[in-house]
């Protein structure tokens, strides 16, 4: 496997996995005056680090030697 491709990948693979764990760890609230908070910009985050992974973990197989 292409050594950089896979290390980009399992990199990319990480960073989503720890922007479900952050997500589920900060949680959504209602504060006082009835506004809900919640970090939902880490969902399509998380879901681009694992669409990016995976194309780069595709290239590094398709670019194995």
């Amino acid at each position: 496997m292409h050594r950089g491709y896979f290390l980009a990948g399992i990199f990319c693979l990480a960073a989503a996995w720890a922007c479900r764990a952050t997500y589920a760890k900060i949680g959504a609230s209602v504060g006082p005056d009835g506004v809900l908070h919640e970090p939902f910009g880490l969902i399509p985050l998380a879901w681009l680090f694992d669409f990016s992974g995976l194309i780069l973990l595709v290239l590094a197989w398709l670019r194995r030697k």
